[in-house]
């Protein structure tokens, strides 16, 4: 009865091995979901680039650090949301470009407001 479970065993992990194998043989990685925070300050946002893969998912929680701030991804147009202080909101999206996508603050939240910006770069899935 031992003997039968550890080959059992043996060949479950045989199994369970190859196809890791052959997944990294072909050089394929699975899409991934990115769970993102944004501080938004007068100015500026915290991070102020994103990088992810062709396919990924990305949810954004953006915090309002002072007053009312938007962030809006360009090229999407139902990503368009809005925080206030203690009340964040999320959004999530499906990264479907290579390169670079520039979200910006929709408030004019003060004097900075025209460098309240960033960016999601995007590389192609391996």
């Amino acid at each position: 009865m031992t003997r039968s479970l550890t080959k059992v065993l043996i060949a479950a992990l045989v199994l369970v091995s190859s196809v890791g194998a052959v997944s990294a043989m072909n050089g394929r990685t699975e899409p991934r979901r990115l769970d993102v925070v944004i501080d938004a300050h007068f100015g500026h946002f915290t991070p102020k680039v994103i990088r992810a893969q062709r396919g990924d998912t990305i949810r954004v929680t953006l915090r309002s650090m002072d007053a009312a701030h938007g962030f809006r991804l360009q090229g999407h147009d139902g990503v368009d949301i809005t925080a206030m202080p203690g009340m964040p909101a999320e959004v999530s999206f499906v990264v479907d470009w290579v390169g670079g996508r520039e979200w910006y603050c929709t408030f004019s939240c003060g004097p900075q407001h025209g460098s309240m910006s960033g960016m999601i770069v995007a590389t192609a899935r391996d």
